[in-house]
């Protein structure tokens, strides 16, 4: 009762502080670079109780769902919705109020202004201004009570709010010089994001397109930092994007929407580069002949540094596509939030990833207790195609040894050609019983075991579409688990034992294999 009433006083004592906004018009008016999702959109506007069908009203994402549907009915609805949240919610000290909600909103309400707002009449105009003001207002307040609030988010909400209401280029020029310093800290010289998370990147990066939208209004608005972070971050963010629908399942990119996917690459100038190296964040692609495969080759600095972010145990993984058809995946990661910390290690290990692992342990240790000594990447190009090695140290604590992969992609050819070598390190630690190379398939792709051990990869037509090789007889298929989105499907996987008991006296042991497509 006492916090209640205290939320009481301090809410009433901060709108004490704030003018009201007598004004007709924004001073700038923009036009929404996102459409929305017009399934949402006619869910809602096709409803006896449209409220009832929105699941988080306070982002306003409904109002891009409903911009989506190109009905005029739609803008009545929208400014019903409007107005009753705005009505609904005067406590400023409330969940609603949070500093990444105030950001979203102020953000979706300045960019569908035109849209929604210009149709209604005067008295709804003046309310949106002033709850625009009031929200953003909150912000700033929120940010200078707590620096370590900022983000790309809070900072877009505010440099596109002032633009929107006052286009102060004094205060929009300040807030720009901050959102350069979030970008030294959590940007890499290669586009990525520190996190080493493509969900993370493609929402930063869309939240600078919105910021270069907003800027592009106003020529005295001048921000290179803006213009050279859409560039090398979507330069970036192409090496996971096969197709403007498919997208890499790496660090939760199977969360992220097909939709989100084709409308960032509409904002985005260039083409992807057939080879393409991100030395900073890790990755590699390499495009040629319909295949296209990206690897996680890691980075030893940021697996180091990077404490408080949770990496995958994914060291060498990869993922492959023929003909924009995904063939060899990760497991994906959940679309729901799991409280069984099991789970989450589970879709974090190697075992879940394209890649080996020795005695079922992680090449990289989750808890962050073993470290990486040696990680090695070269990477070369000629006439016949690509070449990628990865070696690492990452089990010589443990067992003794280390792990090469080699991976070559032809350019005469659509065929990926690989090879896994185990090395001995030095004669300590456990002995390793055997290692384990897993290839997850994507759940439309059936293996078809021959007699010789050899694979037949068939697709959902029953069409055969490509040949696994292996030099070892010792091959299984799995079942597995993949996650695309909110998805979950049954699978399978191709799974190599190799046996480790003589590693110590042969010094080292090669597996190689290949993936054959059709030209």
């Amino acid at each position: 009762m006492i916090n209640l009433f205290s939320n009481k006083i301090k809410n009433y004592l901060f709108k004490k502080k704030l003018k009201f906004i007598d004004a007709d018009d924004p001073h700038i008016i923009f036009s929404d670079i996102w459409s929305g999702n017009s399934q949402n959109g006619e869910l809602i506007t096709n409803a006896k109780y449209p409220i009832n069908e929105i699941q988080n009203i306070d982002n306003f994402d409904f109002l891009r769902d409903l911009k989506s549907c190109g009905i005029l009915k739609t803008r009545s609805i929208a400014r019903k919705i409007v107005n009753h949240w705005i009505d609904n919610n005067k406590n400023l000290f409330s969940k609603s109020f949070k500093p990444n909600l105030i950001a979203e909103r102020i953000t979706i309400m300045c960019m569908t202004y035109s849209w929604y707002a210009k149709s209604g009449d005067i008295k709804f105009q003046k309310k949106n201004l002033n709850s625009i003001y009031i929200q953003l207002e909150l912000l700033d307040y929120l940010l200078k009570k707590n620096t370590n609030l900022y983000n790309f988010k809070t900072i877009k909400g505010l440099i596109i709010g002032n633009i929107f209401l006052f286009n102060d280029l004094n205060k929009i020029n300040s807030f720009l010089n901050r959102l350069k310093t979030l970008s030294e800290n959590f940007i890499l010289k290669d586009g990525g994001h520190l996190s080493r998370c493509p969900m993370i990147q493609l929402d930063v990066l869309r939240d600078l397109l919105e910021i270069r939208s907003a800027i592009a209004t106003n020529r005295k608005l001048n921000s290179p930092i803006i213009q050279t972070l859409v560039k090398v971050m979507g330069d970036y963010f192409k090496i996971f994007c096969v197709t403007k629908d498919s997208f890499c399942s790496f660090n939760s990119g199977s969360l992220i929407k097909k939709e989100k996917i084709s409308e960032t690459l509409k904002r985005l100038s260039g083409t992807k580069y057939n080879f393409s190296f991100a030395r900073h964040s890790g990755y590699i692609s390499i495009s040629s002949n319909n295949l296209n495969m990206i690897l996680d080759v890691g980075n030893k600095d940021l697996f180091f540094n990077n404490k408080i972010l949770n990496n995958k145990a994914s060291l060498s993984a990869f993922e492959l596509f023929y003909q924009k058809a995904k063939i060899i995946t990760n497991v994906g990661s959940f679309y729901f939030k799991s409280n069984n910390n099991n789970d989450l290690r589970a879709i974090s290990s190697t075992a879940a990833h394209s890649s080996l692992s020795i005695d079922d342990r992680n090449n990289l240790d989750l808890t962050g207790l073993r470290k990486i000594n040696h990680l090695e990447v070269n990477k070369n190009e000629d006439e016949n195609g690509y070449l990628v090695q990865v070696s690492h140290d990452a089990y010589k604590s443990l067992f003794g040894i280390g792990h090469k992969r080699r991976l070559f992609i032809s350019k005469k050819s659509p065929d990926l050609i690989g090879e896994d070598e185990i090395f001995s390190i030095g004669n300590y630690g456990i002995k390793p019983k055997f290692a384990t190379i897993r290839f997850h398939l994507h759940h439309e792709i059936n293996p078809i075991k021959l007699q010789n051990q050899n694979l037949l990869l068939q697709n959902s037509t029953n069409k055969i579409i490509g040949k696994f090789f292996s030099s070892s007889d010792n091959i299984e298929i799995e079942n597995t688990i993949i996650y695309q989105n909110s998805e979950r499907y049954v699978s399978k996987q191709i799974v190599i034992l190799v046996e480790l008991k003589k590693i110590r006296e042969l010094n080292k042991l090669i597996t190689k294999w290949s993936l054959k497509f059709e030209k």
